[in-house]
């Protein structure tokens, strides 16, 4: 998949793109890309047009937490068959540009010929222009189709999947998503305490402004190589350790993927050791036995 960023290239022209933030690239994400690649068929490419950073979080003055950093975005793309991912980038001239601009500015950079966004699609100047106004000033320049939300005891939508990460829900952000909620992190050195009382963990280092989920223990798969492994996922702030089940080796540097299943418990303080690897000791008992019997 190619990656562009205010560069023109050949592969765009006449292609069928998605303009929106899609972050998390949830299920309504990916209906939309299933549409784009119908209306495209065997002759036309298909990509994502979307900003860098996100609007979401500079309109909003809040700390960049993205449900998918920009490396996990675009391998998630790619997956989904996308051929291009063409990055505008957000500033405070493009967020005061006009509809009519930011229309111009597709034109000229993409040369798109259908554009594909979903119905609560906003843009230009303090989000003036709707889904319904693209359409009305485009009608010489690219064709535009409008998506209806997708919609599951509510609309599927990025914030909602956040909502529900920070609740500690995971569970309920996978059936959003359509996935499994993940991330990729190197492994670092930590204490080693897990090693004195029997469970030796690993600590993991996580960048790419990673949202992660509520403080707590998880059940987690995670994927060495071609290995899926059952964890016991410790997460607090920004420390993360992994109980791998069955598994011992040497991991220190290296890149593992690790996908969260549910939540266990919340954090819980112990008075001596003995305790703390009773605790340990329990949640594994309980990863197990829910691994054995999924639907108990």
């Amino acid at each position: 998949m190619l990656v562009l960023s205010n560069s023109k290239n050949p592969m765009t022209k006449n292609s069928v793109c998605g303009i929106g933030s899609f972050d998390g690239v949830h299920r309504g994400h990916q209906k939309i890309v299933d549409h784009m690649k119908q209306l495209a068929g065997e002759e036309k490419k298909v990509g994502i047009l979307t900003f860098d950073p996100l609007p979401f979080f500079i309109l909003k003055k809040a700390p960049i937490c993205c449900l998918t950093p920009k490396r996990e975005k675009e391998r998630i793309f790619e997956e989904l068959g996308v051929d291009f991912i063409y990055y505008f980038k957000f500033t405070k001239e493009l967020a005061q540009s006009t509809a009519s601009q930011f229309v111009k500015s597709i034109a000229e950079k993409i040369e798109p010929s259908i554009v594909v966004v979903g119905e609560n699609f906003h843009f230009g100047k303090n989000r003036q222009g709707t889904a319904e106004t693209l359409r009305t000033i485009t009608p010489n320049v690219f064709g535009v189709q409008i998506m209806d939300r997708v919609s599951d005891e509510g609309t599927i939508s990025s914030t909602r999947i956040r909502e529900l990460l920070l609740l500690g829900n995971v569970r309920a952000a996978n059936h959003l998503l359509g996935r499994e909620y993940s991330f990729r992190g190197e492994v670092i050195k930590g204490k080693g305490k897990g090693q004195k009382i029997g469970f030796p963990t690993i600590n993991l280092h996580v960048t790419g402004n990673k949202l992660m989920p509520l403080d707590g223990v998880y059940k987690v798969k995670v994927i060495l190589q071609t290995k899926e492994l059952l964890g016991a996922l410790f997460c607090r702030h920004d420390l993360i350790e992994i109980y791998i089940i069955n598994f011992s080796g040497d991991l220190y540097a290296k890149e593992v993927f690790v996908k969260f299943i549910e939540r266990i418990r919340g954090i819980e303080h112990f008075t001596d050791d003995e305790a703390l690897k009773a605790a340990i000791a329990s949640d594994v008992k309980k990863i197990i036995a829910c691994a054995e019997n999924p639907h108990a």
